[in-house]
């Protein structure tokens, strides 16, 4: 799946490249992490994870990278959630003007869904605006556990700073 979500990245960057004198990045994120917590409108409901971050570009370039993702709304903001779930997900990235890879690192602002009895799934569609790029990016998720998660939150990708130092763009 994750092949998949790459490759159809991939085709995108591909097609807005031939626009940019620069290489166009597309970039797949895979993560795991526990999102806790008891939030009707007002509360806390928070997710804190890792994962990797794979950037290639259409002329073969590869960026790999650590990341932590954490994701976790105002006190009081749009959002039902209540529960513990562990989640494993795989997200893609479409953007424009994604000229470098660590472009894709910063604050999204999130719509997601998720809910589990034992186990269940979860979707969560993501944008980031911040000159020069717009990017959307998408992911599905599954988790194990019991609760649910609907709502608005801010998504932050940041390098973990934990693992080893991520190889330059080769």
């Amino acid at each position: 799946m994750k092949k998949m979500i790459l490759a159809i990245a991939m085709v995108l960057g591909a097609s807005s490249a031939h626009a940019f004198t620069a290489p166009a990045w597309a970039c797949s994120l895979s993560f795991k992490g526990e999102s806790q917590g008891l939030k009707v409108i007002v509360g806390n409901y928070s997710f804190d994870g890792k994962g990797d971050l794979l950037c290639v570009t259409p002329t073969g370039q590869v960026a790999d990278y650590p990341v932590t993702v954490t994701m976790e709304a105002k006190k009081f903001s749009p959002q039902v959630a209540l529960g513990h779930m562990k989640v494993a997900g795989q997200a893609v990235e479409f953007s424009l003007l994604n000229l470098n890879p660590e472009d894709v690192l910063g604050t999204y602002y999130v719509a997601q869904g998720q809910a589990a009895v034992a186990g269940g799934v979860g979707v969560i569609a993501a944008t980031k605006v911040g000159l020069p790029q717009l990017a959307l990016q998408v992911s599905l998720q599954f988790a194990r556990g019991l609760g649910v998660n609907l709502g608005l939150s801010k998504m932050t990708i940041a390098l973990d700073q934990e693992a080893a130092p991520a190889p330059a763009p080769n």
